[in-house]
C-alpha cells in the first residue's frame, strides 16, 4: 500500500515531466527547425500553421506565354495532390494561393507583394516568365522561390532555388554545337523569337556552342510570327546554303518557317529547338514540324519510367482536364512544387523560411523522384547553365517523339 506523502511526491514529479516534455516541443517550434519526430504545433515562420503550410503561385495564366504554360499549375496541383494525399508534410497540409503575372515583371512584383503581405505564404512556385518583376522584393523579405529559372536574374538572389537554368548571363555547354556535328551539320541559320533579356542571353550562349564546335553562325534572324515574311527569310537561307536551324523558336513560329523552307529547297540535316515537346503541338502542327529535334531537361516520357507513371497517375486523379497529361509545361510545375515539397521536408517540423533555403541548398543529389537525366547539385549549381539534356524527334509523319540515343547528352563548359 502507497503512503500517502509518497503518492504526491509521485504525482508532481510525473507533472514536472510533462511540463518539461511541453516545454521541449514548444522550444523545438519556436527554432529554426526541428525534428520531425518532435511532432507539429504553432510555428513562427508566415504561413505555417498546426495544420498547413501555404505557399505562393505566380504564373502566366493570361498573356502572349500562357498556351505553353497552361499544364504548369496542372503539374503543381497532381504534385501538391499526391503529397497531401500521403499526410501531407510533417502532418501539415500543403496548399497555395496564386496570381497572375502574364509573364510581365510589373504584375509579377504586385503579384509577389499581394501573396506576402495579403495571404502571408511561406515560399513562392514561380512560373516561366516575369521573375525579373518580384526578384529584389522577395529577396528583401527573404522569401524563399522554387521553378524553372527561365530568367538570368535568378542567378542574383540565394533564395531563388532551381533545378534548372535555362539562361545564364556568362558561360555555355557544347552541348547543342556537339549534337548539330553529329548530324552532319556545319551552316546555321540561328532564328529567335521575341528578342527579350532572357532571349538574348539564351541566343548568346547557343551561339557561344555553336562556333566552339565548329558550326558556323551563317544567318541570324529576329522574327515574329505576324510580321515576318517566311518565304523570304527561306530563301535567304537556300542562297547561303543553310543546313541547320535552330534558335529560340516557338513551335507556331517553326511551323510557318519550316514548310516555307522545304519549299525553297533548303537540304537542312538539323533542326534543333528547347521548345515544343507537347503532344498537343503534334496535333495541331505535326507535320509542319517533322524531323524536328527538341532537347528537354527531363527524361522524356517515352521512356515511360516510374516517374513518368507516377505523374501521369497524379495528373489524371487530380487535374483530368489537363488532357494530354504529359507536357513539358506540366512537368515543370511538378518539379517546383517537388522543390518545396523537398524543403519543407529538409527543413523540420517548424520551418523558417531562411532554415528552408539552407535545406535546399544543402541537398546535393536532387534528381526530381527520377525524372532529370542527371542529378542536381542545389548548393553549387545557382547560375550554372544546364549541361545535359535529352533529345527526342519528331517523326516523318508528325503524330510521335522518338527519344534519340544515348538517352543523355552532355557537353564541355564553355567559358
Amino acid at each position: 500500500m502507497m503512503f500517502p506523502s509518497r503518492r504526491r511526491a509521485l504525482l508532481r514529479s510525473a507533472a514536472m515531466a510533462v511540463s518539461m516534455s511541453s516545454l521541449a516541443v514548444l522550444t523545438a517550434c519556436s527554432g529554426s527547425g526541428g525534428d520531425p519526430a518532435e511532432g507539429t504545433g504553432d510555428c513562427a515562420a508566415p504561413g505555417v500553421t498546426k495544420t498547413e503550410v501555404k505557399a505562393g503561385m505566380l504564373w502566366a495564366d493570361t498573356g502572349p506565354g500562357a498556351y505553353g504554360l497552361r499544364a504548369f499549375r496542372g503539374g503543381v496541383d497532381a504534385r501538391l495532390g499526391v503529397a497531401n494525399a500521403e499526410g501531407g508534410v510533417h502532418g501539415r497540409k500543403v496548399v497555395y494561393a496564386w496570381r497572375d503575372d502574364a509573364s510581365n515583371p510589373a504584375l509579377n512584383l504586385s503579384g509577389a507583394r499581394e501573396l506576402v503581405q495579403g495571404e502571408n505564404v511561406f515560399a513562392i512556385m514561380q512560373g516561366p516568365g516575369g521573375a525579373s518583376g518580384g526578384a529584389q522584393y522577395l529577396a528583401e523579405q527573404g522569401v524563399p522561390v522554387v521553378g524553372m529559372a527561365s530568367d538570368p536574374v535568378w542567378a542574383d538572389h540565394d533564395n531563388m532555388i532551381s533545378w534548372f537554368y535555362f539562361t545564364t548571363k556568362s558561360g555555355s555547354s557544347t552541348v547543342w554545337g556537339d549534337f548539330i556535328r553529329s548530324q552532319g551539320g556545319s551552316r546555321a541559320a540561328t532564328v529567335n523569337i521575341a528578342l527579350n533579356a532572357a532571349n538574348q542571353d539564351f541566343s548568346r550562349q547557343l551561339a557561344a556552342s555553336l562556333e566552339a564546335a565548329g558550326v558556323e553562325i551563317a544567318l541570324n534572324f529576329d522574327v515574329t510570327a505576324d510580321i515576318t515574311s517566311f518565304d523570304s527569310l527561306a530563301r535567304q537561307m537556300k542562297e547561303a546554303n543553310i543546313d541547320t536551324l535552330t534558335g529560340a523558336l516557338v513551335p507556331e513560329v517553326l511551323a510557318a518557317l519550316l514548310p516555307a523552307a522545304r519549299a525553297a529547297g533548303v537540304d537542312l540535316k538539323v533542326v534543333l529547338v528547347p521548345l515544343g515537346y507537347d503532344l498537343t503541338q503534334l496535333e495541331q502542327r505535326g507535320q509542319a514540324i517533322a524531323g524536328t529535334v527538341i532537347y528537354t531537361s527531363f527524361q522524356p516520357f517515352e521512356l515511360n519510367y516510374p516517374a513518368h507513371q507516377r505523374l501521369i497517375d497524379a495528373m489524371t486523379r487530380y487535374v483530368p482536364q489537363i488532357d494530354p497529361p504529359a507536357q513539358d509545361s506540366a512537368v515543370m510545375g511538378w518539379l517546383s512544387a517537388d522543390l518545396l515539397l523537398r524543403g519543407l521536408e529538409a527543413a523540420g517540423t517548424c520551418p523558417t523560411r531562411q532554415s528552408f533555403i539552407d535545406a535546399l541548398h544543402a541537398i546535393h543529389d536532387y534528381d526530381g523522384g527520377g525524372l532529370l537525366p542527371e542529378k542536381v547539385d542545389l548548393g553549387k549549381n545557382r547560375g550554372v547553365i544546364a549541361n545535359c539534356f535529352t533529345f527526342v524527334r519528331v517523326q516523318d509523319h508528325g503524330s510521335a517523339f522518338v527519344p534519340l540515343q544515348p538517352p543523355v547528352r552532355c557537353g564541355n563548359p564553355v567559358s
